[in-house]
């Protein structure tokens, strides 16, 4: 391992950290205010358009290992430069697209940068840091993440309200031309000592397939004229997905090494943190749907609502990821399912009538579930993860992505079966109809909640506090 960086280098290193994070952030934020608007410029309905966010997700989720091993390999600091430059071109054309397809097309390529951002950008806190700062520097991943996605809502919201929905994506690019030097600036060459490439290819190409897949199969099960290609995709998917585990167990140096989810509690603790960004990403993904069809609110004043959850996860995020060094993580780990119960139970209840403080009270409730994600319980994958610390870092953000990718996509599906949506343009549905699937939607994602603060109390913390 490296030599620690002294505190000038470390505070500059964190702060690339931040500011790759803080690029994802705001374009993840962005595009979920903008889907409304998107949706009715392509024509497709709620569902279709909802593959805006999914195709970014899941592509993260697909490549993020096999980044984690290229920049163990090659560097870290080549990885990331390499990732900030494709995310900003090919933000560009999403700016640009003139069809679905085209953006689809775009946000694919953006996910491959944004791929190489999350996998580096963990690692360098890993590398770099004291164990007695792993919690700090992990939350500044969940900070940056949180501040972009807490300036996206409203800066999207203003973009969709005033110009078109193709500056949501320009956006990115006088950022990215920023964080470019800043990063070969501040991360040292020779991050991590180059050597043989350990990639195993078979595996990275495996996985992106069984992850891509599945999600397809999840979200288009809802859809009449595609139920049979679902179940072809999803048969097909899993059947990769058992071959990339046989695969895996018979490599020398293997994408993933599978040994790690032979601990139950490391098992465990990588779920809840797939499920609290499904339950997170789920809803997000509906509310802005919501705020407009039901609550009669402008794309600005969604945003600003929005706004609150990820200003409140900034806010909180860095003090209980210090506390959590020093009290332990599993508390701060079952109230972060909690806190997602109670949003649901919310919305359950008052769905058909809220007033904007009890909306606002969703908001926040949310923003203090993630509050409780970014050091607490990041830190504890990493210390249950037995020898691959490193590796574990980074499947942080995998658990983040395959979790946005999946909640999403059920997301749609529950809604669009439960609200009988198929096929019906966004600018044809009525609050009544709405309601009648984020309702059932708010159950679901319940149990989920309920699911992440029973696992998370299962298992006890691996360091005495």
């Amino acid at each position: 391992m490296n030599e620690l960086l002294d505190r000038k280098h470390t505070g500059m290193l964190l702060a690339v950290v931040f500011f790759a994070t803080f690029m994802d952030g705001v374009d993840g934020s962005i595009v979920n205010v903008a889907l409304p608007d998107i949706g009715s410029s392509f024509g497709v309905d709620t569902g279709t358009v909802s593959w805006v966010s999914i195709t970014y997700m899941m592509i993260l989720a697909g490549t993020l290992v096999a980044f984690a091993r290229i920049a163990a390999d090659k560097g870290i600091r080549l990885i990331m430069a390499l990732g900030l430059a494709i995310f900003t071109i090919s933000s560009l054309f999403c700016g640009i697209s003139v069809s679905f397809p085209m953006l689809i097309a775009a946000r694919a390529a953006q996910a491959v940068g944004a791929g190489m951002m999350a996998a580096a950008g963990p690692m360098c806190c890993v590398v770099h840091l004291p164990p007695e700062k792993l919690a700090f520097g992990l939350s500044i991943v969940t900070i940056g993440a949180s501040m972009g996605f807490a300036i996206g809502p409203a800066l999207g919201g203003a973009i969709v309200n005033f110009t078109d929905w193709n500056w949501i994506f320009l956006i990115n690019i006088p950022l990215g031309l920023v964080a470019v030097p800043l990063m070969l600036m501040a991360v040292p060459k020779g991050t991590v000592p180059a050597r043989k490439s350990t990639l195993d290819k078979a595996g990275a190409l495996l996985l992106l397939v069984a992850i891509v897949l599945i999600t397809f199969a999840i979200e288009t099960l809802s859809h009449s004229d595609m139920r049979m290609y679902s179940v072809i995709a999803g048969a097909v998917g899993l059947a990769v997905l058992v071959v990339f585990i046989r695969v895996e167990r018979n490599r020398e140096n293997p994408l993933l090494k599978l040994s790690m989810f032979r601990r139950w509690d490391f098992a465990l603790i990588f779920i809840t943190l797939m499920e609290i960004n499904m339950v997170f990403m789920g809803i997000l993904y509906l509310v802005p749907f919501y705020a407009e069809i039901c609550l009669g609110m402008s794309s600005l004043t969604t945003g600003l609502f929005l706004l609150s959850s990820p200003l409140v996860t900034a806010i909180f995020g860095m003090p209980l990821a210090r506390l959590s060094d020093t009290k332990g993580r599993m508390i701060f780990c079952v109230l972060s399912g909690l806190f997602a119960v109670a949003t649901f139970i919310i919305f359950i209840l008052a769905a058909d009538n809220m007033h904007w403080a009890l909306f606002l009270t969703t908001m926040i409730l949310m923003g203090l579930s993630w509050a409780c994600v970014g050091g607490p319980m990041a830190s504890r994958l990493v210390e249950h993860a037995g020898d691959e610390p490193e590796m574990a870092s980074s499947l942080t953000n995998e658990a983040y992505y395959i979790g946005g990718a999946i909640g999403t996509a059920l997301t749609a599906l529950v809604f669009t079966l439960a609200s009988g949506t198929d096929g019906i343009d966004i600018d044809s549905l009525t609050a009544p109809v709405f309601l009648s699937g984020i309702t059932v939607v708010s159950a679901v994602l319940l149990v989920i909640s309920a699911s992440i603060a029973v696992l998370s109390f299962i298992v006890k913390d691996e360091k005495k506090f």
